[in-house]
């Protein structure tokens, strides 16, 4: 009986040492594993607006954005995820020109966009992301609403930068085959190139905060 005690408390410590072992050792290895190239599509909602705007004092807009993206594993606690996206950027900016008479101009910039993205693995099922991004303007539209009138139309595209770029910073929650992104980008060029708009956005650069959920394939 002493024997077969001790050999159950043998038994118990020495699985207890190896499960610590495993546990350890997959901190970074977790069983919907993200350190596996994988290829997905990905889409949601952000927040889009203007800071640094001279004219005025911009606030945000609802828009969406979706394309494809890759993971692509660099280490165990690094991997680099390149996107390539539609996003509707742009923000609302109200204009006063008297106590009486102000207009409300819903910018709508629509980009297609490339994020280049870095993931930090921590110990946890939490991403920390950095990296940053460029896009292209294809469109910009118009949505005004005024003391007498409500208007949408087409922007003078020629008024409009063509190319942004900028910095972006978030977390990531993993799940199994899938993800979901909180993160924030900065842009850093005016949004305008001619004198013709700077009465309107003058020194505007694009800023979101971005809600992502990303299905990777199996």
């Amino acid at each position: 009986m002493k024997k077969l005690l001790l050999y159950t408390l043998l038994f118990i410590s020495f699985t207890g040492v190896k499960a610590q072992e495993l546990k350890k050792d997959s901190y970074f290895i977790p069983v919907y594993s993200i350190h596996e190239p994988k290829f997905g599509i990905i889409g949601g909602l952000h927040t889009s607006g203007f800071h640094d705007a001279e004219a005025a004092d911009p606030s945000f807009q609802l828009g969406f954005h979706g394309g494809f993206t890759y993971s692509m594993p660099l280490s165990r606690r690094l991997s680099f995820e390149p996107q390539f996206i539609y996003s509707g950027k742009g923000g609302e900016v109200d204009y006063a020109y008297t106590p009486y008479s102000h207009q409300s101009v819903n910018y709508r910039l629509h980009y297609l966009e490339v994020p280049l993205q870095l993931n930090i693995h921590t110990r946890r099922a939490v991403d920390i992301v950095i990296g940053g991004y460029g896009s292209y303007l294809i469109d910009a539209t118009f949505n005004i609403g005024t003391n007498n009138r409500y208007n949408y139309g087409e922007l003078n595209y020629g008024d409009f930068e063509k190319y942004d770029y900028g910095v972006i910073g978030g977390i990531a929650f993993n799940f199994p085959f899938s993800k979901l992104t909180i993160s924030y980008s900065h842009g850093l060029k005016d949004v305008v190139n001619n004198i013709e708009a700077y009465p309107y956005l003058e020194g505007a650069k694009n800023n979101e905060i971005t809600l992502s959920f990303t299905g990777f394939f199996k």
